[in-house]
């Protein structure tokens, strides 16, 4: 099964254009990503990245992957960060229930500030 690991790894070597400099920025040795790539074309039972010379050229399989990473990688990253944000309580839904009508005066202000404070939550 394809995970997010292959799809960083591939859209790695696109952006960095080496394997050597997606290595460095994925904090991996080369050959742990090449093993990576390797296991994947095993896995899918298909190239996705061919040699030509010293120069590496991505296959219309590579190329439908990638197309692939650029739609998930960009959505998976803002839903790690909005399960920060509602983990840490900076988003989500807040449920405020007065029982006088007297607090109206003191709570519509306050709530105008904590909007202005805290804009991700409901």
């Amino acid at each position: 099964m394809i995970d997010i690991k292959h799809l960083k790894t591939l859209a790695a070597v696109r952006d960095r254009g080496s394997l050597a400099a997606a290595a460095k920025s994925l904090n991996v040795t080369q050959s742990a990503l090449s093993h990576q790539i390797k296991n994947l074309e095993q896995l899918m039972d298909m190239e996705f990245l061919v040699r030509q010379g010293r120069k590496l050229q991505f296959t219309r399989a590579g190329e439908r992957l990638l197309q692939l990473a650029d739609d998930v990688l960009p959505r998976i990253r803002s839903a790690q960060l909005d399960l920060k944000q509602i983990k840490s309580g900076r988003s989500g839904r807040l449920h405020i229930a007065v029982e006088c009508h007297s607090c109206f005066e003191w709570l519509i202000p306050t709530m105008n500030n904590y909007r202005n404070d805290w804009p991700e939550v409901e």
